[in-house]
């Protein structure tokens, strides 16, 4: 093999590779129809009874707090505490505290955000800079 077609070789599959790592990081990729009924979901959602303080909790009602997570993506859950996020957020989204919660020793937040309203756990919000 010369040295033209090794390197047409090599590029290809670097060039593979790099699509298939944006691809990952970019999340999931849902038909227009899926993203609308989701969006819906999470506008109808109940979200639970609000509590308007918790002893302890970091946030008061009506401040505003960044999303934070160690994904693109900060799952949000219709009940303080619940295990499957039915809508996610965009880490770095600015939103507002609009009740606190504590389930099992964690605190919860409920939050209005551009991605519709739900709970999030403390860690998954910080202070805005």
């Amino acid at each position: 093999m010369d040295r033209r077609n090794l390197f047409s070789l090599l590029f290809a599959i670097s060039l593979i590779f790099l699509v298939s790592l944006a691809c990952r990081q970019s999340g999931e990729i849902i038909t227009p129809a899926e993203a609308t009924q989701r969006y819906e979901a999470t506008q109808a959602a109940d979200t639970g009874e609000i509590v308007s303080e918790v002893e302890g909790a970091g946030f008061p009602i009506g401040s505003t707090a960044e999303l934070t997570s160690t994904g693109y993506l900060v799952g949000m859950f219709q009940q303080a505490g619940a295990r499957t996020a039915f809508s996610y957020a965009t880490r770095g989204d600015e939103v507002k505290i609009v009740g606190s919660l504590e389930v099992e020793g964690e605190i919860w937040y409920k939050i209005e955000s551009g991605a519709g309203n739900g709970w999030v756990p403390e860690s998954s919000v910080k202070a805005v800079e």
